[in-house]
């Protein structure tokens, strides 16, 4: 993708930027970044960069610190808008449909109308709240916070009413079931009664008491004479930490930088932290970073494969990395013993070329990969097999709806998700499974 320089200086006879934008028709334009509240569109013509006229009324009200620049979603790289403002820019004011750009899960914003119209959402809270503020300029606290919360409700009852009369976005995510059968995974089932009462993930009952899916399946496995070992996702930040600093801190990487950020055993504890320095590029974890950098991440693999023939010589490299990836794993927030711990677990139990495979595909995207929520949840393997037999991984996650079973699904590519699916309504489906789903067998099928 063209990358448009700063430098608005004439060249070899051409005239400034500016003034070539100002006479092309700009009929064709491309999105920057689609996250931004503010987007930015660049001209395939004549390369200027530019906002929609639609936005600027918002815009100069409440983000005027945004419209002189703008950040390339694939490559993180900060541009010049050198244009401003100009009519009929963005899809919809060409009549075109809008093109979604939903959020991921997270707290608070599950549903798909709030990770669809995240933005507009966005937008009329802060109009109203703002008016409501301008009109209301000697409110208490409690006053305005009440006033906020009725706004958002109104404002995304507001939105849902829209949808339905008049869908602006197409929720157009795969079903789990079409998941599945995409991958063929296969489905054992556990049966399991939830508690009335849950408190604190511990929905499932037991004769010794409520405890959580997590738990349930794991005394299951250990009852069959599996070993079990509980991940989430930290191992696997830890793993591509250790395994990756030298390519991401590589000082040949001309977008190297140095950067600071919170220490991060000091933040566990609660207290006062201290600045750590680190060396970072500007667009690691973005795609782009995997595009600009593939020859030097095709020598780091090529220099890790030399140690993958033996299973002791990968722990040790992975050893002789540890203390010198503790500033790249504090960034990552991988930073706690344990969680490293685990990550050389993974290492022993995994086949290498397992290892590297996921380690291969986080460098692709590596913060869009860990938006999506927990990569495996939990390990499960035969204690008596060596480190270079077929292992078996599970993961888990505390999907529940009507019924009264646990789900353990397997992947033929001998990763899985844990499906919980009990008896306490109150707990809705998250939608985000089956994407997660998806890319957690992209990830091991390579």
């Amino acid at each position: 993708m063209t990358i448009v320089q700063e430098d608005d200086s004439p060249r070899q006879g051409k005239p400034p930027r500016a003034t070539r934008g100002a006479t092309c028709t700009h009929a064709t334009v491309e999105c920057l970044n689609a996250y931004e509240l503010i987007r930015k569109y660049r001209c395939i013509t004549c390369k200027a960069i530019m906002m929609c006229e639609c936005d600027r009324e918002f815009g100069t009200r409440f983000l005027s610190h945004q419209l002189d620049r703008g950040s390339e979603l694939k490559t993180q790289k900060r541009m010049r808008v050198t244009l401003g403002f100009r009519p009929n820019i963005c899809r919809e004011c060409r009549g075109l449909p809008a093109e979604p750009a939903p959020h991921d899960e997270g707290y608070g914003s599950t549903s798909k109308v709030k990770r669809y119209y995240w933005r507009e959402l966005w937008f009329e809270t802060w109009r109203r709240e703002a008016d409501w503020n301008d009109a209301h300029p000697d409110a208490s606290d409690d006053e305005r916070a009440a006033a906020r919360d009725q706004i958002e409700s109104e404002v995304l009852q507001s939105i849902k009413d829209l949808h339905a009369t008049s869908p602006k976005y197409v929720f157009s995510e795969p079903s789990q079931a079409e998941v599945l059968e995409r991958y063929r995974v296969e489905v054992t089932n556990l049966k399991a009664p939830y508690v009335i009462a849950p408190q604190k993930g511990a929905v499932i009952a037991t004769p010794d008491g409520a405890v959580s899916p997590e738990a349930f399946a794991t005394e299951h496995f250990e009852k069959m004479g599996w070993w079990v070992m509980p991940l989430e996702s930290q191992p696997f930040h830890a793993l591509f930490g250790v395994m990756m600093w030298s390519l991401i801190q590589d000082f040949n990487d001309p977008l190297l930088k140095m950067v600071g950020f919170a220490e991060k055993n000091a933040v566990d504890a609660g207290v006062k932290s201290g600045l750590v320095n680190s060396f970072l590029p500007d667009d690691f974890g973005s795609e782009g970073y995997a595009e600009r950098r593939k020859r030097a991440i095709n020598k780091h693999f090529a220099e890790i494969a030399h140690h993958i023939e033996d299973t002791e010589d990968l722990l040790w490299l992975f050893d002789h990395w540890r203390s010198y990836s503790e500033d790249f794993r504090q960034y990552l927030w991988a930073h706690r013993s344990e969680d490293v711990d685990r990550a050389r677990r993974l290492v022993e139990l995994l086949p290498p070329q397992v290892l590297l495979t996921i380690l291969r595909y986080l460098v692709n995207d590596y913060w869009g990969i860990i938006s999506d929520g927990p990569i495996c949840s939990f390990i499960v393997t035969d204690p008596l097999s060596s480190s270079k037999s077929n292992h078996q991984a599970i993961s888990s996650t505390q999907n529940k709806s009507a019924g009264s079973r646990i789900t353990v699904r397997f992947f033929t590519c001998r990763f899985g998700w844990l499906n919980c699916i009990g008896r306490w309504r109150d707990i809705k489906p998250r939608s985000g499974v089956p994407y997660a789903l998806r890319r957690l067998t992209q990830c091991a099928c390579g």
